[in-house]
Order: structure tokens, then sequence, then C-alpha cells
């Protein structure tokens, strides 16, 4: 499973962290930079703590799931 951690700066100056689960596989820096930018632009969303005011960075996780024991 991939997933997509956005991190902000709110505007207490605390973190705040946007996640999407299943990224796509193609993403790129530019792609999640500008997504980014036009989330804070158009406020799109309202956290807890306030607005969110600047882009902190961008991660994606990778999980890997290997089953040891499954029921017939």
């Amino acid at each position: 499973m991939r997933r997509l951690e956005m991190i902000f700066k709110n505007e207490e100056g605390k973190s705040a962290k946007l996640t999407v689960e299943d990224c796509r596989e193609d993403l790129k820096a530019s792609d999640v930079q500008s997504a980014m930018q036009t989330i804070i632009d158009k406020n799109i969303f309202s956290m807890g703590n306030g607005e969110l005011r600047e882009i902190l960075s961008a991660n994606i996780i990778t999980t890997d799931t290997e089953a040891i024991i499954e029921k017939q």
C-alpha cells in the first residue's frame, strides 16, 4: 500500500498532516507541491488549529504486508 502524507504549517505555527491512501504510482514532487499550494491558496480544508499557511514536507509511505499464517 502507498500513502501520501502532506505536512503543512498552520496559522498557529503548528504542523498539520493530510493523508491520501492508495496514491498513484506516478506522482511527481512538482504535482504534489502544486496540489499542496492549491489547498493553501483556496483554503480547501479547515483544520482544528487554524488555516493552512505553508508547505513543510510531503512523504510517500510504502507498506508491505506478508501473511505468515492463513486459515485454510
